[in-house]
C-alpha cells in the first residue's frame, strides 16, 4: 500500500501529464488550422485578387488606378507613381479618405497619368477587374448620359477608394476578401427637354466654382503667402486641360470665383503645389470646392496610421439611394499571445489543484 505521500506525487504527475497533453493537443490545432505565419504571409503577399463595381447604368467607363501599397504593419504607402503628390493616407473618418480620393483623382486627371485598367459596365451594370495583386485602388469613373422619359439624364460617379483584401472585421466567414464588390455612389442630374436630334445644336448653360482655401493643424505664422490654384476642364471624351490660374492670399480671403463656366464641361480645382510640411485633401457641397492643407505634424498625424473598419452609410443623392465600400484590412493577427496565456491559465489550474489536494491530504 502507497504511503499518502507516495499518492500525492502520483496524483501530481498524472495532473500534469493530463495538463501537458491538452496543451501539446490545443497548440498542434492552432497550427493546422493557422499554418506558419512565414508561408502565410508569403502567400497573402502573392496572391491576387478582383474589384467588382456596380455602376448606376449600362455602359459607364471606369478606370482603376493602384494607389498604395501595403506595409508590414498594416498602413498604406504611396505607390512610385504617385509618392511626388502629398496626399494622406493617415485618415480616420469617411469623409477623410473621400477627400484624399478626389486629390488624387485631380492629380490623375491633369498629369494624364495611365490607368492600370479601363472597362466599361455591361448590361448587368457591372464592371470586374480581375488578377490584380494586394494593395489600395482608386476607381474613376467617367459622367454617362442616358435618354429616359424624353429627359437627358446625366450620371457622374463618385471617386472611391478599395482596399484590396476587403477588411474581414465585420464581414461575415463566408465572404471571400480578395474578391471585393462595391456599389457605386453618383449624382444623377436632369435635363429638361427633349433629346438632342442629330446635328442639332445643344442649349449652352453656365455655372461657377468657388474655391476656398482651408487650414488645418497650424499656425498663421508657419503659412505661405499665397498659393496657385489650377481650373481644370474635362470634356466629355474625358480629356482634361488647365484653362486658368489663379493666386490665393490672406487678402482674398483665401477664396476665388470662376464664373460663366459651361455647363458641357466638368470642372475641378487643384492646387499647383502643395506648401511644404502639408499635405492637400479636397471636398466639394455644389459650386463650392474646399482644398484642404494639413500640417504634418510629428506625433500628431491627420488620423490613425490603421484606421478601423467603418460600415458605409447609406446616402440619398437626387432621390437615388447608393452605397460604396470604405473599408479597409487590418492585415495580420497574432496568435503567440493566445499560446502563453493558455499555458499560463494551465500552470494556474495545475497548481491550484496541487494546492487543495495536498490541503485536503494533511486534514485527514
Amino acid at each position: 500500500m502507497r504511503s499518502p505521500k507516495k499518492r500525492i506525487r502520483h496524483r501530481d504527475r498524472n495532473y500534469m501529464i493530463y495538463v501537458l497533453t491538452f496543451l501539446i493537443a490545443l497548440t498542434g490545432m492552432l497550427g493546422i488550422s493557422k499554418g506558419s505565419p512565414v508561408l502565410a504571409a508569403e502567400e497573402e503577399s502573392t496572391q491576387k485578387g478582383s474589384i467588382s463595381i456596380v455602376c448606376p447604368v449600362e455602359g459607364m467607363e471606369l478606370s482603376l488606378y493602384r494607389v498604395a501599397e501595403y506595409e508590414e504593419s498594416g498602413s498604406f504607402t504611396l505607390t512610385e507613381r504617385f509618392q511626388k503628390y502629398p496626399v494622406s493616407l493617415e485618415q480616420k473618418s469617411q469623409e477623410s479618405w473621400q477627400g484624399a480620393a478626389d486629390a488624387l483623382a485631380d492629380y490623375i486627371r491633369r498629369d494624364g497619368i495611365t490607368a492600370d485598367a479601363v472597362l466599361a459596365s455591361d448590361s448587368d451594370r457591372t464592371v470586374c477587374f480581375t488578377d490584380f495583386n494586394r494593395g489600395l485602388y482608386l476607381v474613376l469613373g467617367q459622367t454617362t448620359e442616358m435618354q429616359e422619359d424624353g429627359k437627358t439624364q446625366s450620371y457622374e460617379p463618385q471617386t472611391a477608394l478599395i482596399a484590396l483584401p476587403e477588411d474581414s472585421q465585420g464581414t461575415s466567414e463566408e465572404t471571400e476578401p480578395y474578391q471585393v464588390t462595391a456599389v457605386l455612389k453618383f449624382v444623377k442630374n436632369e435635363k429638361p427637354g427633349k433629346p438632342e436630334e442629330p446635328g442639332s445644336s445643344e442649349e449652352e448653360e453656365e455655372t461657377k466654382i468657388h474655391v476656398l482655401k482651408v487650414w488645418k493643424q497650424d499656425q498663421e505664422k508657419e503659412r505661405p503667402d499665397s498659393i496657385v490654384v489650377e481650373l481644370l476642364q474635362t470634356d466629355a471624351e474625358g480629356n482634361t486641360t488647365v484653362v486658368d490660374r489663379q493666386t490665393l492670399t490672406k487678402e482674398n480671403q483665401w477664396s476665388y470665383t470662376w464664373k460663366n463656366l459651361s455647363t458641357l464641361m466638368r470642372w475641378s480645382v487643384s492646387e499647383a503645389e502643395v506648401p511644404k510640411g502639408y499635405t492637400v485633401a479636397v471636398t466639394r457641397e455644389g459650386d463650392t470646392v474646399a482644398l484642404t492643407n494639413t500640417a504634418k505634424k510629428s506625433g500628431n498625424p491627420d488620423g490613425e496610421v490603421n484606421p478601423p473598419s467603418k460600415k458605409p452609410t447609406d446616402k440619398t443623392i437626387n432621390k437615388t439611394t447608393d452605397k460604396t465600400s470604405d473599408k479597409l484590412p487590418q492585415t495580420g493577427q497574432l496568435w503567440w499571445p493566445v499560446l502563453v496565456l493558455l499555458f499560463a491559465g494551465a500552470i494556474c489550474l495545475l497548481a491550484g489543484r496541487v494546492l487543495r489536494d495536498r490541503k485536503e491530504e494533511k486534514n485527514r
